[in-house]
């Protein structure tokens, strides 16, 4: 894995740009066939593009010396391959360009793929919208780069060298003349390319900034409008939106003095030609047709010339925007199947923690998690409660390995859960967090989401076991109602018992319920509770909650303070003993007759 000062190197602009260029061409030889065929067509094309102008002069020069009819025939093999370059050019054009998509497509592809096997804590230090830049954006500057940034990148030199050649056939001192502007060409590359590189990574890195603001102002909408912030945010939207238009004006200055300075070249190579040439007709040194060659060829190379100061430009877009994907794809997962991973085909749901001890990546605290103890015995059920920040989420997330932690530290059935292979670990294991999310499509396929095929009668019965069955009536479209973007359509209960149906739906053999029910009534609370006791016997249930009602018929109940185990014991255990849970307790009990005595 990346460590935090090559992230911050590359995010500067210091990144490796060789490992992305290597990596690049991992997808380049995977798409060699249409290169291949590509460079052939390439090949030939360009020798139609050498031969043109030498028949154009040639016929020319027939005109003053042989009959009509030998004109007529070249006139027609010139027609020939004209119509042949025309065809060839088409098909160069569209072989580079379908292979600059097809690498496209790829690379998204494994970006997508390559992001959902990062860890949770890989998000926490990323922005959405830098990430999301990165797969839209940049990808296709990639794209631009390896279709007509690759094709003139490789066609116009072939072609220069082409009509070089031709050139110096009919007049090499002619030819050192016309070649002499172009030499200048290298050194302007060199001296634009890294003002080119520098402004294209800044004018990318604006675009990410602006992307993730729009992405969080769409997202958190309801809390700008309910805090009348519209102006605030609008501005500033505006203050970094200018910051984009000023890093694009930068950009403009520097692409467009490029082909300006470029597009001087053919100009000067054509004055060559037409003052020493044409003192060369006069002394009979130079055809009439060898001329209009010189003149045809430089004619010809004015526009991939011109052209090549916004293919560089292309290029080194390209080049930054592969960086930037590059820093995401090398980084390697820190929680992924080990070589000494043991092949179970699947679990039981015993889970055992053994002095565990936990500190969020990067966090400069005290642990999350402290010397945690505790067996949970398959099949049985465990309560979790505590404070606000005492670790209850943490201690969830570590049982599926949403993070990290050290070997032998956490158990299921007797095995590491560092060796257990991913795939097994979490197909056995449901967990419903805290933030009841969900996908921005139908209710029916939210709670079939985990499930290889949707299956009608589990989603019916999930739902039913959920309390969630009563609701469709409410819904437009019961089941088949889109709920929107994160489930906008629905209640928070209603997001809640969702997201419950989903991971009832799975079966697995142990379910995490992470303060689930904070949302629902006590009556679809005790409803609920009591298909979990009968939908879950026999399996084991891990329920983190600030309610008393929802763990107090749990095996075991343990209390977390400041991220230990301070109680442990059955509901009553703990009534008895005085301790947090029965101040708890008591609270809760006293809120509730206040309640009703209100109602």
């Amino acid at each position: 894995m990346s460590s935090a000062a090559d992230i911050a190197a590359a995010r500067e602009g210091r990144g490796d740009v060789r490992a992305a260029i290597a990596r690049l061409s991992i997808y380049v030889r995977r798409n060699a066939r249409y290169y291949g065929i590509w460079s052939v067509i390439t090949l030939a094309y360009v020798a139609c593009f050498v031969a043109l102008p030498k028949m154009i002069g040639s016929a020319i020069d027939a005109i003053e010396r042989e009959p009509s009819e030998a004109v007529v025939e070249r006139a027609l093999w010139i027609a020939a391959v004209s119509l042949l370059f025309g065809v060839l050019r088409y098909f160069s054009r569209e072989l580079v360009f379908n292979a600059g998509r097809e690498v496209e497509y790829e690379i998204r592809n494994d970006l997508f793929v390559h992001l959902q096997r990062l860890p949770q804590s890989f998000f926490f230090g990323w922005r959405t919208g830098d990430i999301m830049s990165r797969c839209v954006n940049d990808l296709n500057s990639v794209r631009l780069m390896l279709g007509p940034g690759l094709l003139s990148i490789v066609q116009t030199p072939v072609m220069l060298v082409g009509v070089l050649v031709a050139m110096a056939l009919i007049d090499w001192q002619l030819m050192l003349l016309v070649l002499a502007p172009y030499f200048l060409f290298i050194f302007i590359a060199r001296a634009f390319g890294r003002a080119m590189f520098r402004t294209n990574i800044a004018v990318q890195e604006g675009l990410a900034d602006l992307s993730n603001q729009l992405q969080e102002t769409i997202s958190g909408i309801s809390v700008v409008k309910a805090y009348a912030m519209e102006r605030v945010s609008a501005s500033r939207f505006a203050e970094a939106n200018h910051e984009l238009f000023r890093r694009h004006m930068r950009l403009v200055k520097v692409n467009g003095a490029m082909p300006a300075i470029t597009g001087l070249l053919p100009a000067l190579g054509m004055g060559m030609v037409l003052l020493v040439g044409g003192s060369k007709i006069m002394d009979g040194a130079l055809t009439k047709g060898q001329f209009l060659t010189f003149a045809v060829y430089i004619w010809n190379l004015t526009f991939p010339t011109f052209i090549m100061g916004w293919v560089f430009s292309l290029v080194q877009r390209g080049g930054a925007a592969m960086q930037r994907i590059d820093e995401v794809l090398a980084t390697e997962p820190s929680i992924a199947d080990r070589h000494d991973r043991v092949e179970v085909e699947a679990l039981r749901g015993e889970i055992e923690f053994r002095n565990l001890r936990f500190v969020y990546p990067g966090a400069e605290r005290e642990p999350a998690l402290r010397d945690v103890d505790l067996h949970v015995p398959a099949g049985s059920s465990l309560g979790v409660v505590g404070p606000v920040g005492s670790g209850k989420s943490t201690l969830a997330s570590v049982i599926p390995r949403l993070y990290e932690v050290e070997d032998g530290r956490v158990l299921i059935d007797g095995i590491d859960v560092n060796r257990i292979p991913l795939e097994i670990l979490r197909a056995s294991i449901a967990m419903v967090p805290q933030d009841s999310f969900l996908f921005s499509m139908s209710l029916a396929e939210n709670v079939a989401f985990g499930l290889p095929e949707p299956d009608p009668t589990r989603i019916a019965q999930a739902v039913e076991r959920a309390q969630l069955a009563k609701d469709l009536s409410e819904l437009p479209h019961g089941l088949a109602t889109m709920v929107g973007e994160r489930g906008v359509m629905l209640s928070g209960g209603q997001r809640q018992r969702a997201a419950l149906a989903r991971a009832l739906a799975l079966e697995p053999s142990i379910l995490i319920l992470d303060d689930t029910l904070s949302s629902v009534d006590a009556a679809t609370e005790e409803a609920i509770q009591r298909e979990l006791d009968e939908v879950f016997a026999g399996r084991t249930v891990v329920v983190i909650s600030h309610r008393i009602s929802s763990v107090r018929h749990c095996d075991r109940i343990v209390v977390m303070e400041d991220g230990a185990i301070t109680e442990q014991g059955t509901h009553k255990e703990l009534l008895l003993h005085g301790g947090f849970y029965a101040r708890l307790a008591r609270q809760q009990a006293l809120e509730e007759e206040l309640e009703g005595a209100v109602a």
